[in-house]
């Protein structure tokens, strides 16, 4: 027989049971209403970062600032961190050399250009970007040497056109030497919202001029050479408003870094978060 205190401890039992899953059930309801059971956590979480982040800047410039000789990858890929936050990056291209870091692709918008600067045959990049977006972009695709046909035809069935062009300093159609800017003149192309470059070097003396005529939304950079020409090209893509989301020591040679970069005006239109800008400092 249950006594007064048994009847009264099951009963209390039974209330704790009892509001404990109507917690659970109110989680679980808010989770299939897309709603944040915590709204503040992550953001005073972020905020914390944010700002801590914020205190390091002036350590960053500093070492970046002392980098004079070419082996000095320890002070460069040891000085960088993200300055914006991307919930949804994603690694295109899967695996392996050919593979960039992006930020939310599928909030690209349609019908928008891609302009990429080095296919050298592989495509696995486009591909796998045209199909996690449902085809989203338009493709330029330019290359030293001719695609072979195969390449071509994959490249066509995706939304891209293939070119055979030498990224220089100036244009020479004769020797199919061409500037970015003329590239995208050429294609009659105004507005480019991806531009994803592995041109063996010549960024360090083709990209800034294109940059400073052409806004584009992100930038996907194999940057090639020694420290201080990382440094300088970095600092001079970040005076131009592109803030750095991401970047992968290439795993062949410490001379090659890939890049990520989105601009000021776009890191909102991709779900960005700013974090704290210290790539954009004086030499």
């Amino acid at each position: 027989m249950i006594n007064f205190m048994m009847w009264s401890d099951l009963l209390q039992n039974m209330q704790e049971i009892r509001q404990k899953l109507d917690a659970e059930m109110e989680v679980l309801k808010n989770l299939k209403n897309g709603k944040d059971t915590e709204p503040d956590s992550f953001k005073e979480h972020f905020q914390k970062m944010r700002l801590f982040s914020i205190t390091q800047v002036p350590l960053r410039r500093r070492t970046l600032a002392r980098i004079f000789k070419p082996n000095q990858y320890y002070l460069l890929y040891g000085s960088l961190a993200p300055e914006v936050f991307c919930p949804e990056k994603a690694r295109v291209g899967t695996v392996g050399d050919g593979g960039k870091w992006v930020c939310n692709p599928w909030k690209v918008p349609r019908d928008s250009v891609m302009f990429s600067l080095g296919l050298n045959n592989y495509i696995g990049f486009e591909v796998e970007w045209q199909q996690m977006t449902n085809n989203s972009n338009v493709l330029y695709g330019f290359d030293a040497a001719e695609q072979n046909p195969d390449t071509k035809k994959t490249y066509s069935n995706i939304r891209g056109t293939s070119r055979k062009a030498t990224i220089a300093e100036a244009s020479n159609p004769s020797r199919h030497t061409y500037t970015i800017e003329d590239l995208a003149i050429i294609s009659n192309i105004s507005d480019i919202e991806i531009l994803k470059i592995d041109i063996e070097g010549a960024e360090l003396t083709c990209l800034i001029p294109f940059l400073r005529k052409y806004q584009v939304c992100q930038i996907y950079l194999e940057l090639h050479g020694g420290a201080p020409e990382h440094v300088h090209l970095l600092n001079r893509i970040a005076h131009l408003g592109y803030r750095l989301f991401s970047y992968e020591i290439n795993g062949y040679s410490m001379s090659a870094c890939e890049y990520s970069f989105i601009h000021d005006k776009c890191i909102d239109k991709y779900g960005g978060m700013p974090i704290a800008n210290y790539l954009d400092f004086r030499v």
